[in-house]
């Protein structure tokens, strides 16, 4: 099944003139993976859009493809990444906007239990789900992943 997912990844690896093999083993990331996104058949979860944030050096926003400036950005030099920020802001905005874990799935379209999941750590949405919690919450995706303030 195709996915409407679309991203710069395959734009970003060809300017930056590296191949999905090694562009895997530098992020650490599958080289499966990498070829399925470029082709829209799967999408990279938050953690991953991380890591592809930082590798690369330019927003979340821009990977997302929900801007189009790929001016480079300070990224931390270490790929590894903490999704707690993405948890606590979830939450946080949430509450903010005075909606239950139903509300919110409700509005948007997904499951109270992955909220709950996400809330607590346990699970890590895919692109899509950022996109469009960022979009709902009107705060970028590098806010929502904890990239900047």
């Amino acid at each position: 099944m195709k996915s409407k997912f679309n991203s710069n990844i395959r734009i970003l690896r060809k300017d930056f003139n590296i191949s999905q093999l090694q562009l895997a083993k530098e992020s650490g990331l599958g080289k499966s993976a990498i070829s399925y996104w470029e082709l829209g058949t799967d999408t990279p979860n938050a953690k991953e859009i991380i890591i592809l944030s930082r590798y690369f050096q330019v927003s979340t926003d821009y990977i997302l493809k929900m801007s189009n400036d790929s001016t480079p950005v300070y990224r931390a030099d270490y790929l590894d990444c903490d999704m707690s920020v993405f948890n606590k802001r979830l939450k946080e905005l949430r509450l903010k906007n005075n909606l239950s874990q139903c509300q919110l799935a409700k509005n948007v379209n997904l499951s109270q239990p992955a909220i709950y999941y996400w809330e607590l750590g346990k699970r890590t949405p895919n692109a899509q789900v950022i996109v469009t919690l960022a979009k709902y919450f009107g705060v970028t995706t590098d806010y929502l992943l904890g990239e900047s303030d």
